[in-house]
């Protein structure tokens, strides 16, 4: 065989090589194309545990169970909504049905972008913290994220358990030997004292008895401190800070809208007022002072052998309106044997209208209304309703009907 001859065999051997690596590049490009989207999303997914664990973490827990998560008291330990771990919530979130995983997709970027209920705006068009990339991350992570890898996560990188502390049962310590005031920080997002009068000049303790971190921010003053989780740090204001009523804040994102605000009064005559043990909210309870939302209706029916509400003519319509922040609205009425009673859901979680006493049990699917009927030979007298969502009761959905 001549030189040309090999060349021709060497040139065509080769030929046929390139065809065939192209041949199985083509075959073999979907599968290419899907592990690299596959990796695509799991890179993504990581970086909204990232996000997760700076942002949410707080209010929604480590496992993402929010206010169905519990101390050892029983009382909430968290103020989020739940979104993931073992709860209801998160078999919602990551449902196999197509349509649903839709509309749950949208429902979660929705709220991220524009905040629901105490949950702030999260997106930089609304003032948050958070850019489009991050937002779709996110809720890449919760429709997808195994919320176990998630708690280990947060396990790590809090060192321990992040458990929020219990909110204080009496008034925070006194103030240390030329310190004007002691303030302390909590997880359920308010300060101890909310309302302080100081001198200029004078010396504060900031204590963060959470396991979050928070601040202590007067934008007028140009204060600025940070109170890392379970410490006590120490703050003069300024000397020449003018006489007058300023606004303080933690400016963590969430937290101020969440209500962890309170009012600082500069005043050079005026001794900060002592605080006393019975001055300080019970467990879990709201903090004292103006808050910076409306509050909720009250959640809890009025004591035994209280006056039932003042019902006009017993109507046989009334609508109550369940909210996911765990409250009705309103939270007592009345209403005639036979009523109607129409429950529209104003939530993004399922909620349910019962009343043991009645018979009544009706769910409450998520942004829907439906009716209840009062039986019409329900016999007068009082009765609770609650919602029979696992922790919702006890996170205070609860109300009093009066049959009348």
């Amino acid at each position: 065989m001549g030189a040309v001859q090999k060349l021709a065999t060497f040139v065509m051997l080769g030929l046929i090589g390139l065809a065939t690596v192209l041949v199985w590049l083509v075959a073999d490009e979907p599968n290419r194309r899907r592990a690299e989207a596959e990796e695509k999303e799991e890179v993504a997914i990581e970086r909204g545990v990232e996000t997760y664990l700076r942002y949410c973490v707080v209010c929604h827990g480590p496992a993402g169970e929010g206010y169905a998560e519990k101390l050892p008291d029983g009382s909430n330990a968290r103020v989020g909504m739940p979104i993931g771990g073992n709860t209801e919530q998160r078999l919602i979130n990551q449902t196999e049905d197509p349509v649903l995983r839709e509309e749950r997709e949208n429902a979660i970027r929705k709220v991220l972008h524009d905040g629901r209920g105490l949950m702030p705006a999260w997106g930089v068009e609304n003032g948050g913290e958070l850019n489009d990339e991050q937002i779709e991350e996110l809720v890449l992570m919760i429709q997808h994220e195994d919320w176990n890898h998630v708690y280990n996560e947060a396990i790590a990188e809090y060192g321990g358990y992040p458990t929020p502390q219990v909110a204080a049962t009496q008034a925070p310590a006194a103030p240390s030997e030329g310190v004007a005031a002691a303030v302390s920080g909590y997880d359920q997002l308010y300060f101890e004292p909310a309302e302080l009068t100081l001198a200029p000049g004078a010396a504060i303790e900031l204590t963060n008895a959470g396991a979050g971190a928070h601040n202590f921010v007067v934008d007028a003053l140009g204060i600025l401190v940070d109170m890392p989780p379970g410490k006590t740090v120490q703050y003069t204001i300024p000397a020449d800070a003018a006489p007058g009523t300023y606004e303080f804040y933690c400016n963590i994102p969430g937290h101020k809208e969440g209500g962890m605000v309170g009012t600082l009064t500069i005043s050079a005559d005026s001794a900060p007022p002592a605080a006393s043990p019975s001055d300080a909210p019970p467990a879990g309870a709201p903090p004292p002072g103006e808050p910076t939302v409306p509050p909720a209706e009250p959640t809890q029916p009025p004591a035994e052998g209280a006056a039932p509400p003042a019902a006009a003519g017993a109507p046989m319509e009334v609508t109550v309106t369940g909210y996911d922040q765990l409250y009705w609205d309103p939270t007592d009425f009345a209403v005639a044997p036979g009523a109607t009673v129409s429950l529209p859901n104003a939530g993004v979680a399922l909620h349910n209208f019962a009343v043991d006493a009645l018979g009544i049990d009706v769910d409450m699917p998520a942004g829907e209304t439906v009716t209840a009927a009062i039986p019409a030979d329900a016999a007068p007298g009082t009765y609770d309703y609650y919602c029979n969502v696992p922790g919702h009761k006890e996170g205070g959905m609860v109300g009093t009907l009066t049959v009348q």
